[in-house]
């Protein structure tokens, strides 16, 4: 299941209705450039302090930005989307194989 997050109480719901346990939250489109990369990283630090027996499974839309997705990864987020020009989409796949993160390149349909 996937679900399009940008504040604690969306996630705290989506999260809160997901029985099975294997939702997907994702940023708006070009969240990372929008709100930021800290503002993802404070809620999935608010997520984990919220539920302590989840860890929120975040996705962290950073459009065609390499950067963002850099620093992304850098700061703990491990899951970014990134729609790129390849030889940048290989760069930012070699960091997050790095640090135990993975690169989404693929848009998912959302409900």
């Amino acid at each position: 299941m996937i679900s399009r997050v940008a504040t604690l109480p969306e996630a705290s719901t989506a999260l809160s209705k997901d029985l099975a346990g294997d939702l997907e939250l994702w940023s708006p489109e070009n969240g990372a450039e929008i709100h930021g990369v800290m503002w993802f990283y404070t809620l999935q630090h608010a997520l984990r302090m919220a539920f302590p027996d989840r860890e929120p499974n975040l996705v962290i839309d950073c459009g065609s930005r390499g950067d963002l997705a850099i620093e992304a990864l850098r700061v703990g987020l491990r899951n970014v989307a990134l729609r790129a020009p390849a030889e940048v989409t290989e760069k930012v796949t070699d960091i997050a194989a790095g640090c135990g993160g993975r690169v989404i390149t693929t848009k998912p349909i959302f409900p």
